[in-house]
């Protein structure tokens, strides 16, 4: 019951964060091919947080279903607009965590309130104005429409990193939308990593 409060604690103080610089460093966890746990298996993880009280982040190249958008709103119990332009979008898993939570990953063309993380080339928020948004065709150029986050309490992440699960890459050229299945295998035989 401990684990489960400290993990409700770690994802409400993450919703309540509103960080916004240009000059944010990108963190990531990109699994070793030693990876033991199948669930984390080749992804790559955008990180929220990482420091005593706990790690917390995203998977950004798992893509779990394509679906038509209305989908997503009936299964998000949210009312589709009116005006809605029928569309296919990929839902993404981000963690085992709250995978009824919905995050939105998407370009800075587009302004969002509700920030948890933005910089001047992408914003992460659970507003769902966005998914109205993207349903008009009004929305953000690119995004990524993540269920669920990866959470870990203070010190698993750095047992796992020194076990050797994870190594983790800090830049500002990885590109967030550039993702899919091909990331992982991409950035793990990169000389950078």
């Amino acid at each position: 019951m401990k684990r489960i409060g400290f993990i409700f604690l770690i994802i409400f103080i993450l919703f309540q964060q509103k960080a916004w610089s240009k000059d944010i460093i990108n963190e990531f966890l990109i699994a070793k091919p030693q990876m033991k746990d199948s669930r984390f298996k080749e992804t790559v993880i955008f990180m929220l947080s990482h420091n005593q009280d706990g790690a917390a982040g995203l998977v950004i190249n798992k893509p779990i279903e394509t679906m038509s958008i209305n989908k997503l709103f009936k299964s998000s119990n949210l009312v589709s607009p009116k005006n809605m332009v029928q569309k296919e979008i990929i839902l993404y898993w981000g963690g085992p965590v709250n995978s009824e939570q919905i995050f939105f990953v998407h370009s800075s063309d587009y302004k969002s309130n509700d920030i948890i993380l933005s910089n001047n080339d992408f914003t992460i928020t659970r507003e769902p104005k966005v998914l109205f948004d993207i349903a008009k065709n009004k929305g953000p150029k690119n995004y990524l429409i993540i269920s669920g986050i990866a959470v870990w309490s203070p010190g698993q992440l750095d047992h796992e990193m020194l076990r050797g699960d994870w190594k983790k890459k800090s830049n500002s050229y990885i590109r967030l939308f550039d993702n899919g299945r091909e990331m992982w295998n991409r950035l793990i035989n990169s000389q950078e990593i």
